[in-house]
């Protein structure tokens, strides 16, 4: 009975894949997926209490995957400050890549069919939570009375530049290989493109107080 009604619910999230794929959350019909499915919109309403529940449970491991990369402890290198190398970027983006590619289809429905969903925010939340690490990283800066001086708009630029490069990676649907050496660009500018910020604002700022 327990793998019955296993192979119902995987029945019904195959069908609900294919209906939010293709009308959006917002016009998605319960009674096309318990169509789809084989089951009644009775039976489906035991599984699933509402459209929203069924879209989260859906995607739930994608989200799952996204968030322990933009969890304020989760991102933080073993070392603190010390350990944001070049490599430590590296391998960071190069993972957010392959959560991209292997949960690529059910990404795409977060990113672009989830309005009236309760994640229709999620790329937003993704920036917020990544935001919520400025004041920690304040400290990668070689002189910290100069944190005050690199604003957090700033911050909050980079943050959203790297997602939005993400879901430019999923619309465009490239394939593994692309999505890695994208990573390994983004890595590059990131680490590299940082350093070259926090010379010219430590510079100033020095110049400043001579």
């Amino acid at each position: 009975m327990q793998t019955l009604k296993k192979e119902v619910e995987e029945r019904i999230l195959n069908a609900a894949r294919v209906e939010f794929a293709e009308h959006g959350f917002a016009k998605a019909k319960i009674r096309s997926i318990a169509v789809r499915a084989g089951v009644s919109t009775g039976n489906l309403y035991t599984y699933f209490p509402n459209k929203d529940d069924l879209f989260c449970t859906l995607v739930k491991p994608a989200v799952e995957q996204i968030n322990a990369h933009t969890n304020y402890d989760q991102i933080q290198p073993e070392d603190g400050c010390t350990g944001y190398t070049y490599e430590w970027h590296l391998d960071f983006y190069q993972e957010i890549a392959d959560v991209h590619y292997r949960n690529h289809e059910d990404l795409k429905l977060i990113l672009f069919k989830s309005q009236g969903s309760s994640l229709e925010d999620f790329r937003e939340d993704c920036i917020r939570k990544l935001d919520e690490t400025i004041q920690r990283d304040k400290c990668t800066l070689p002189q910290s009375e100069a944190g005050d001086r690199v604003d957090e708009f700033l911050w909050h630029s980079l943050h959203s530049f790297a997602v939005n490069t993400f879901i430019e990676m999923t619309m465009h649907d490239l394939s593994r290989e692309e999505m890695m050496q994208c990573a390994v660009d983004l890595a590059t500018y990131m680490h590299y493109g940082w350093k070259a910020i926090e010379e010219s604002r430590i510079k100033n700022f020095a110049k400043k107080n001579e």
